[in-house]
């Protein structure tokens, strides 16, 4: 009788639940003190005439703990004048000043900024990193499940769709931009992805067939990136005209398939990326137009990298130094050809 071979046991992701127990028990606390320090960097605007401005950093502060809170602005406000006696605050912002803030235009790109610097403590521990998509709804009957497979698909203009891109070992949120909900991902992607290589150094990048682009292939490998993007069915076979990055991952599917998906099922860690941002943070938006949507979007994905940060410091005994990062920043134009479809030619109106 033929005796059955044992194969061998991979190996499995263990947790260190004693590390992970203090991560949590302390998450709130030192929550205060990075989004404290993460605000400290904030240049502030000079001043010209009329009345003071709340400075920024104290408005930065006061929304990111609101959405941390998952509160209304109202019920926030007993929150914001326990951080002012602290010391995080210098001012207790009113409850509409909020508002203004996450309705101000502007607001867009400095959190930005602060999304990426957010994420570069823990660049060194990533090198793998994946992009997707997905919708946040601003009216609680709907689900983005049932609005993206259902029938209705006018739906679609009742959601904010947030583009990431992240490290697939930390889930880290590098680099986003957020449309509505029936943009393309394609063609948004390859701005998200240009910006997040001038800070993060990629070597390897896992997407879904929905990113299958020559565009995206050629942007991958002028950063001397292997893509891991599957290729849809009626791609054709390998050419002179197309990038050489594609022709060589065109050929691993073809006939290194096991290991070519190997690397791809690397991108499953985003769909858990979205899933811990829809059940800590939720998966709706409170505000009600257009610009405040998309900004309070990006600051709970800025939230997200803050728990984020605060597992490694547990786990990897990472060093935060925000002031160290803003000097490695790098910031540059996005080249016209990369640009997707432009999110502010979308009127308030229209959400």
């Amino acid at each position: 009788m033929e005796k059955q071979a044992i194969l061998p046991i991979e190996p499995k992701h263990t947790q260190s639940w004693a590390k992970y127990n203090l991560a949590k028990c302390n998450e709130k606390l030192l929550f205060y003190e990075l989004l404290y320090d993460l605000a400290k960097i904030i240049k502030e605007p000079e001043y010209q005439f009329g009345r003071p401005a709340i400075p920024l950093k104290d408005m930065f502060f006061s929304c990111g703990l609101k959405l941390y809170s998952n509160y209304s602005g109202r019920k926030i406000m007993s929150d914001l004048r326990r951080a002012e006696d602290a010391g995080y605050i210098s001012h207790k912002p009113h409850f509409n000043t909020i508002k203004d803030f996450l309705n101000c235009p502007a607001t867009y790109d400095l959190l930005l900024k602060m999304l990426t610097l957010s994420a570069m403590p823990l660049r060194k521990l990533e090198d793998q990193y994946s992009i997707d998509s997905s919708g946040f709804g601003s009216y609680s009957q709907e689900r983005w499940n049932k609005v993206k497979w259902g029938k209705r698909k006018e739906s679609f203009r009742n959601y904010m769709k947030g583009h990431i891109i992240i490290g697939t070992r930390t889930n880290i949120i590098c680099g986003c931009d957020i449309t509505p909900g029936n943009f393309s991902d394609a063609k948004q992607a390859p701005a998200v992805i240009y910006q997040a290589g001038l800070n993060f150094k990629m070597k390897e990048f896992s997407a879904d067939k929905a990113y299958s682009s020559k565009l995206i292939y050629r942007i991958l490998e002028s950063l001397k990136c292997m893509p891991y993007i599957p290729f849809k069915y009626n791609t054709k076979k390998p050419d002179k005209n197309s990038p050489e990055l594609w022709n060589k991952m065109f050929l691993i599917f073809r006939d290194r398939k096991d290991e070519f998906m190997k690397k791809y099922h690397k991108r499953s860690n985003i769909e858990t990326t979205f899933a811990m941002i829809k059940l800590r943070l939720g998966e709706y938006l409170k505000s009600k137009n257009y610009t405040a949507q998309r900004n309070e979007l990006i600051m709970k994905f800025i939230c997200h990298n803050i728990c984020c940060l605060i597992e490694e410091i547990y786990e990897h005994n990472v060093q935060i130094d925000f002031r160290k990062m803003l000097k490695c920043y790098v910031e540059k134009e996005t080249p016209t050809e990369l640009k997707g479809r432009s999110s502010e030619e979308v009127e308030n109106e229209d959400f």
